[in-house]
């Protein structure tokens, strides 16, 4: 797989960030649930990555508000470049091939996922996690239970294959919930790109910036608030390019990058707890419309701050656009893919590795207990282990399923448009959402 730049990697870090705090969320819920909240008890002890800005290793919203933003950027940003230049008619045509060809590219690899991750629950690979004493690591691996039968775990796993896409509900990973909500962005991206084909460039940024506040006003701060600033940063891309960095002084992108970040740092659970926090409540009772969830909305709210400060910031491009951040980037979804897996198996293989050949703890009475984690050394070596890990499988992926996923995928474009259709797409994105390394440069 080429890993070759591409004009707007910076996106690419900022896949990368979003994917590793995806990881670091799952992992902090997991041992330390505690950060969720910005302090221990109400006006008690706050640790450091409780403070504000430090304790975004937990922001697991904000990660999710900037897939959604970079989906809404990424799916239209050449599409609205073609269109500037006068090329609706070859927008169109795409459009149709996008819909159905970068829909596949979610579909088929988080079908061969879920695949593998049936095989390894069919196996009891996840039987010991279920038994240990972190109550996340618990749920997700007691989520999906072997087959009974062979003929019941197939039926099992044909079902998920079709009924994942309509509810997200995946009982062989519970963490794959938001992958559908991506897909349903990308529709809303392309519907909204079919609409806005021939209109103005005026008419356009008005369109966008109404139904922005349509989705404010309707509760929609999950996949609609964020995808929709994500499509309104492709128009203003395609208005200034790489000249936007020095329209904005310095000082200024700074300012949203640090007011987006401590917006995003809004807490989970208990945000009544700490002063600032309790601010970010008080704020969010002015702007959040009446039975919203304010998390979701200062979350998108700072997501947005966040990336728009960065697309004006040379210097934030810069360290987004680094060789290793943009290698993050490449392989933000099979990251995305596997990291949970990974926790359900070999990281609580060495976390509870003194106990991995005991029996099942019991009390006095004779009820079960769970096993019970190492030491600080234990997770001193077990956590840098597991992102290593966890980033050279995401990278084997690319090199080894990627290309299955792009056969089966070609044969359907083949199937779907012709044999004498191209491959090679000429308004193709520079990224699909977390799909880092799915689509072609």
């Amino acid at each position: 797989m080429s890993l070759k730049k591409r004009s707007d990697n910076w996106i690419d870090g900022l896949r990368g960030i979003a994917a590793l705090i995806v990881v670091t969320y799952h992992l902090c819920s997991a041992f330390a649930n505690w950060l969720n909240s910005p302090a221990l008890t109400e006006n008690g002890v706050v640790f450091l990555f409780q403070q504000p800005f430090l304790r975004l290793i937990v922001a697991g919203r904000f990660s999710v508000s900037l897939f959604f933003l970079i989906t809404g950027y990424v799916n239209s940003v050449q599409s609205i470049k073609h269109i500037r230049n006068g090329e609706q008619s070859g927008v169109l045509t795409k459009l149709s091939t996008n819909t159905i060809i970068r829909a596949a590219r979610l579909i088929v690899p988080t079908n061969m996922a879920i695949l593998g991750i049936w095989l390894v629950c069919q196996l009891n690979g996840f039987r010991f996690a279920c038994s240990v004493d972190a109550p996340w690591i618990r749920v997700v691996a007691s989520a999906g239970p072997p087959g009974p039968t062979f003929h019941d775990a197939i039926i099992g796993l044909f079902r998920n294959w079709v009924m994942f896409w309509q509810n997200g509900v995946s009982p062989y990973d519970p963490t794959y919930w938001t992958i559908p909500f991506f897909l349903k962005a990308s529709m809303l991206v392309y519907l909204t790109l079919l609409a806005t084909t021939f209109t103005t460039r005026r008419f356009t940024k008005l369109l966008l910036i109404s139904l922005y506040c349509f989705a404010w006003l309707g509760g929609e701060a999950l996949m609609e608030l964020p995808t929709y600033a994500g499509m309104f940063l492709a128009v203003l891309n395609a208005d200034y390019g790489s000249q936007a960095t020095s329209i904005v002084p310095a000082p200024i992108s700074a300012m949203m990058i640090l007011s987006g970040l401590f917006f995003a740092s809004y807490p989970d659970e208990n945000s009544s707890w700490a002063p600032w926090s309790r601010a970010l409540d008080l704020m969010g009772q002015y702007i959040v419309p009446t039975g919203g969830d304010v998390n979701r909305y200062i979350n998108s709210l700072g997501t947005t701050l966040f990336v728009y400060g960065m697309f004006f910031s040379r210097d934030g491009r810069r360290v987004l656009a680094h060789p290793f951040m943009n290698f993050l980037g490449r392989i933000s979804f099979p990251i995305y893919l596997l990291h949970d897996t990974l926790i359900r198996t070999v990281l609580s293989w060495v976390i509870y590795g003194k106990c991995l050949f005991e029996k099942a703890p019991v009390d006095k009475e004779g009820k079960p207990m769970y096993y019970q984690r190492g030491g600080f050394t234990t997770f001193a070596v077990a956590i840098p282990l597991f992102y290593i890990t966890l980033i050279y499988v995401a990278y084997l992926w690319t090199l080894h399923v990627d290309p299955v996923c792009e056969k089966l995928i070609s044969w359907l474009r083949k199937k779907a448009f012709g044999e004498n259709d191209s491959e090679k797409d000429g308004l193709e994105a520079v990224g699909e959402g977390i799909l880092g390394g799915y689509l072609k440069s």
